[in-house]
């Protein structure tokens, strides 16, 4: 008995030293996402057409990862996430700034997995010119989603990561709209200095 609670002693604390130190470095990224409602559908003049998505178009992302062990890493992020149209005569935005906590596990030297909770703050629809008259500017409440991901790493310090997030929005200045879905998948380019 002894031995086994010297061996679980031993072995705590072989675990805490892994723990205590993490490596905590900086990291920014640029993703591509699609998907989620049709916030807007904008016709030209020529009669082409051209959507604003609530899960599309351009994400940027910063923040750090804390790498407590080989295998076990978290990353905590702020970012700022896009899309929209822009034409001559007016444009139509959907935009948001989403914080991220997410923890991944290392399952090869190249690959790792992971997800976590996302919140959204001051997601928006703007437009102008033109498209003012037909598209509402419109605030949403800030609204908690989830993500999973899949990264493959490129030496220390390139990542692309394939991704889902799902997260719903309630409009602010529209009582009782209907919960606009933000639901997207992407690709990101992540660049982790150090």
């Amino acid at each position: 008995m002894k031995t086994k609670l010297a061996l679980a002693a031993l072995a705590l604390g072989a675990a805490h030293g892994a723990w205590a130190q993490p490596v905590v470095r900086p990291l920014v990224g640029m993703g591509f996402t699609f998907g989620g409602d049709t916030v807007a559908r904008v016709v030209y003049s020529d009669g082409d057409s051209d959507k604003v998505r609530a899960g599309g178009l351009v994400a940027f992302t910063t923040g750090l990862e804390m790498a407590f062990s080989p295998l076990v890493s978290a990353q905590a992020l702020i970012g700022y996430h896009v899309d929209g149209i822009a034409a001559s005569n007016g444009d139509v935005k959907f935009d948001r700034y989403p914080a991220e906590l997410l923890g991944h596990f290392r399952l090869t030297d190249t690959f790792r997995v992971g997800g976590g909770a996302r919140y959204t703050a001051k997601a928006r629809t703007r437009s102008s010119g033109a498209a003012s008259g037909t598209v509402p500017s419109e605030d949403f409440k800030p609204a908690w989603g989830t993500v999973v991901e899949g990264e493959f790493t490129i030496g220390r310090n390139l990542g692309i990561k394939l991704r889902y997030v799902s997260e719903k929005f309630d409009s602010d200045t529209i009582p009782g709209a209907p919960k606009l879905k933000g639901n997207h998948g992407g690709i990101y380019f992540v660049g982790y200095f150090f």
